[in-house]
């Protein structure tokens, strides 16, 4: 019996202090819950899922006609391609999270399935959110499942001396 209780012990602790991995989730539902986008990975949510709500509201002419999922990274990054929308969405690229009179930085919408969003040239060490909505032009059916990748465009090393 003793053993066990140490092989428990033992097991809660390395889980305890292992790497906390992080997972493609459904996004944050206010500025301050948006989950970090990471490179290379694909996110899944849905808009008309229970918690969600429009605490973004909008960018300038843009107005966010619905509920928002939302992402933060920090610059620099990698284009986000809309792989499959179940939905007619809109998806805003913006460095402040709560509506402004300013436009996004860049913005896409659908029909679904999917589109790119273009994110340029990024400020090193700049916080952005990506902001996922309801089209604004058409928000008959502004909410539903989306799902979007953050493709990791490599950088390689062309030369490298030493004077």
């Amino acid at each position: 019996m003793r053993m066990n209780k140490s092989i428990w012990l033992l097991s809660v602790l390395a889980t305890a202090s292992a790497p906390t991995l992080a997972l493609a989730g459904p996004g944050g539902t206010t500025c301050v819950t948006a989950e970090v986008i990471f490179p290379s990975t694909t996110y899944t949510g849905d808009t008309s899922a229970p918690g969600y709500g429009n605490p973004v509201g909008g960018f300038g002419p843009l107005p966010s006609p619905s509920n928002d999922a939302i992402y933060t990274f920090t610059g620099p990054h990698s284009d986000v391609e809309v792989t499959a929308a179940g939905y007619n969405y809109g998806i805003f690229l913006t460095t402040n999270c709560t509506g402004t009179t300013n436009p996004p930085l860049q913005a896409a919408t659908g029909p679904a399935p999917g589109g790119m969003l273009l994110l340029g040239k990024l400020t090193d060490g700049q916080q952005y959110f990506v902001i996922m909505s309801g089209n604004p032009s058409d928000p008959s059916a502004p909410n539903g499942s989306f799902t979007f990748t953050d493709p990791f465009i490599g950088v390689e090393l062309q030369t490298f001396s030493i004077d």
